[in-house]
């Protein structure tokens, strides 16, 4: 099936880029390390190595987007999320933690829009394929909706990468909750995010939790006291 991109969701810590952009470029793979060997009849031979992930932005420049992305140039890994829609719960969403690499601020000609560039890369974060669990300004208390993920083998964990794009004045606490059916009637609580406190700044938060868990459906949750806060916050099981 074909899409045409129009609403791509860029996230990058507490910070949403997407009505910056106009382009995007999302990589994935692994180094090819040569084992070539006598009698391969003349054919290389490759074998995999380090997994790869990589991000190039094209934006339009902008006074609050120039900011975001020059004083994170070479800073500690942060939250990064990529989707092609990001509007509805149930969303694919790719999602790591990287390092803004390369930043151009600066570039055009006369009489064009100016543009600018960024670069990101994986920083000991594997990409995860997720799914969206909740987004949009949230008031009260409240959860998403059941989606199926699927269950967490021995050998795999589940990912959660939450970004706060807009705070309130006081608190909001968000968990993953998981289920062996949609309905949640005993759902278990797997994952509480730190409280995102309305005197902090917005921000952004990846967790982790080894498996095995044999439930298959997950949602998000979220207590607020105040509000209302703006959430992006996506599920991933790798």
């Amino acid at each position: 099936m074909s899409i045409m991109l129009t609403d791509c969701k860029i996230m990058l810590g507490g910070y949403n880029l997407s009505g910056y952009h106009n382009s995007m470029n999302l990589e994935y793979g692994a180094e090819m390390l040569d084992d070539t060997v006598f009698g391969t009849n003349g054919t290389r031979s490759n074998k995999p190595g380090l997994k790869t992930v990589s991000m190039t932005g094209n934006i339009f420049w902008d006074t609050a987007q120039d900011e975001v992305n020059y004083t994170r140039i070479g800073a500690v890994r942060e939250v990064m999320s990529w989707a092609h829609l990001g509007n509805s719960e149930g969303d694919t969403v790719f999602m790591t933690r990287g390092v803004n690499a390369n930043y151009n601020p600066l570039s055009g000609a006369v009489g064009e829009l100016m543009a600018s560039e960024f670069d990101a890369m994986a920083a000991n974060t594997p990409l995860v394929r997720g799914k969206l669990l909740a987004t949009g300004s949230k008031a009260v208390d409240g959860n998403g909706g059941g989606i199926l993920i699927g269950a967490v083998s021995a050998t795999q964990k589940v990912y959660s990468a939450l970004h706060v794009l807009a705070i309130a004045p006081t608190s909001i606490v968000v968990e993953v909750e998981s289920d062996d059916a949609v309905g949640f009637a005993s759902a278990t609580s797997r994952i509480t995010h730190s409280t995102f406190l309305g005197a902090g700044t917005v921000g952004a938060e990846w967790m982790e939790l080894a498996g095995a868990i044999t439930d298959t459906y997950w949602r998000s949750k979220w207590t607020i006291v105040g509000g209302p806060f703006t959430i992006f916050h996506s599920v991933g099981i790798k």
